[in-house]
């Protein structure tokens, strides 16, 4: 049996013995309270087998996991959308993005079974280097790979981002076979949130309050729900909150905005009658428990040319029926000026419409910024399985060099209707009259395991990219130069990044060397 050790900036597959970061030896590199994080690709196994895998270094309480390979299966082109990032790897084709953690036994692909190891460095760990090893025995065969850990000096900074993907209560009950609100649903929900916090998400989306018709323009709202997850949620650590869309669109081609679940016309009196209600409750919910500062508030989700100006007088109504609510949605280029408190563009937007986004802030506005399906092609990072996997890790390089606060994906677990996220990675979706056909990789960053939910290589890429943007802001806060020169080294724009894994793991041991010296 061989071996071949991978650095988590770069994809590993089945089928490819070639990497940049190619090694014998696990050396990895940390800042205290960050993640030593490795992979291992071993060769010559055959079927299941039993694994056992030791480490031989005191002071480190290691994760091991399993590397599951996910099938991308070949495109399914569309002309907006055609072709991979750069590109990296067409399908069809099996990837390392899903980690199990480790169990009794492995299975190989082909001969190749993959790992993923993981060390959690406490914030007062002493920094240096150490040395050991990691035996890993498959039926009866070992190999022992040298460990040298770098604990670097800087504590890691604390994280300011808001971060946000959607989450999808009814899929975690769908997809592990449980009722909604069993003990064994709330066992597996919270793990779902611990995922989330580990990637450093810190704002989530509530289920809002319903709401039952009593009379004539007359509603009553059970709101209990949303209450009761709220405070569980700033209990495991979440600080901010988004609502869902208020208003909603039944065709991208028309210009009205529906509220009460696409049932009535914002701008009608039984609109305003409806939202006055609504609203005015939601207020005093917010006030009750203290919570106005931490709730941002979505309007009608990705507003375009043919309903800009109705979103534009729903904005003006909801800022009369609840003021103090900051207003924010994602959005491509649309004629929205003056509406919202954060304006959340795509990538890509931002940089083809920087003057005007700057305008915005120019008048104290907050600009965070998002990716879903689009942008894809043109060279724009973005999180799919078919691009490189630092296309994931700079999506939060991009949010220091532009000073965008806040980051927004669709999709935490938004498994679509009969996709299974192991086989099936470019599944159908529709959008009011809208079709297409998703990326892969758009719907999801964890994977829906038995009785367990298990990560993606690619919300550990963000994760580390979360952590690198504190990185960058902490050096820029002593010398803003420096920590623009190295971000110019990796990044430089959206669609302008180092490719290269090896050259990337240099810059951001430089990184973690400068913030120690300062």
């Amino acid at each position: 049996m061989k071996y071949t050790v991978i650095s988590s900036s770069e994809w590993m597959y089945p089928d490819i013995f070639d990497y940049s970061t190619a090694s014998q030896t696990i050396a990895c590199h940390a800042l205290r309270g960050g993640w030593l994080t490795v992979q291992v690709q071993l060769i010559g196994v055959e079927g299941a087998q039993n694994i056992n895998c030791e480490m031989n270094l005191d002071g480190f309480e290691v994760e091991f996991y399993e590397s599951v390979p996910i099938f991308v299966g070949e495109p399914k082109l569309q002309t907006w959308n055609p072709v991979p990032l750069y590109p990296n790897r067409t399908g069809p084709f099996y990837i390392y993005d899903c980690m199990k953690p480790l169990g009794e036994t492995v299975t190989a692909m082909d001969g190749v079974v993959g790992l993923y190891i993981s060390a959690l460095v406490a914030k007062d760990f002493t920094a240096g280097v150490y040395n050991g090893g990691i035996s890993v025995t498959i039926g009866g065969e070992t190999v022992e790979i040298p460990v040298e850990f770098t604990v670097h000096k800087a504590v890691l900074p604390e994280e300011t981002l808001k971060n946000t993907n959607w989450y999808n209560f009814h899929n975690t009950a769908k997809y592990h076979n449980t009722e909604m609100g069993s003990d064994e649903y709330k066992r597996l929900d919270s793990e779902y949130h611990k995922l989330m916090r580990r990637m450093h998400m810190n704002m989530l989306r509530p289920p809002f309050g319903s709401a039952k018709q009593i009379g004539e323009n007359q509603y009553e709202f059970d709101f209990s729900k949303f209450e009761e997850y709220v405070k569980k949620a700033v209990s495991m650590g979440f600080t901010y909150f988004m609502t869902p869309a208020i208003g909603g669109r039944k065709s991208w081609k028309e210009s009205t905005i529906y509220v009460n679940r696409g049932e009535i016309p914002c701008l009608s009196y039984e609109g305003y009658a409806f939202l006055s209600q609504y609203l005015g409750e939601f207020g005093e919910i917010l006030k009750r428990n203290g919570w106005t500062d931490m709730f941002y508030l979505s309007i009608s989700d990705e507003p375009n040319e043919a309903n800009a100006v109705e979103f534009r007088a729903l904005c003006g109504m909801v800022r009369h029926l609840l003021p103090g609510i900051k207003l924010f949605d994602a959005m491509g280029y649309a004629p929205v000026f003056g509406s919202l408190d954060v304006y959340v563009p795509l990538n890509s937007t931002y940089e083809q419409h920087l003057e005007m986004f700057e305008r915005f802030r120019g008048r104290g506005d907050e600009i965070w910024h998002y990716v879903c399906c689009g942008p894809r092609g043109e060279g724009y990072v973005n999180r799919f399985m078919d691009y490189p996997l630092l296309a994931t890790r700079y999506l939060f390089w991009g949010s220091y060099k532009y000073n965008l606060t806040g980051y927004l994906h669709w999709a935490f677990n938004q498994y679509q209707p009969n996709q299974d996220p192991f086989t099936n990675n470019w599944p159908d979706h529709t959008n009011a009259d809208s079709y297409c056909i998703l990326p892969p990789g758009d719907t999801h960053l964890v994977y829906p395991g038995d009785g367990a939910v298990w990560m993606s290589m690619r919300l550990e890429a963000q994760r580390e990219s979360a952590e690198e943007y504190e990185i960058l802001n902490a050096i820029a806060a002593k010398d803003k130069n420096a920590a623009d020169e190295l971000c110019g080294k990796c990044f430089r724009g959206f669609k302008d990044v180092e490719n290269d894994a090896a050259e990337f793991d240099k810059v951001r041991i430089e990184m973690f060397e400068t913030l120690g010296r300062i």
